[in-house]
């Protein structure tokens, strides 16, 4: 399987770390960086939006990759 065409990107500056996003991904590409800020692993993204959904901050995004 190939790399997905979108990928979830965290907005640091609105990011609190609760986690919800690390509960919802399938494949575990989210992370707390230091307890302070969730970091999507690009590698294990598939874009499917559930942690950008869930995320009660609005700190995630789901953007086309580049």
């Amino acid at each position: 399987m190939g790399i997905s065409k979108k990928v979830a990107i965290v907005d640091v500056s609105h990011c609190v770390a609760c986690g919800v996003c690390l509960t919802v991904c399938p494949k575990g590409a989210v992370s707390i960086d230091r307890g302070c800020n969730s970091v999507v692993n690009e590698q294990l993204c598939v874009g499917c939006g559930k942690c950008e959904k869930h995320c009660p901050a609005g700190a995630i995004t789901t953007k086309w990759r580049v």
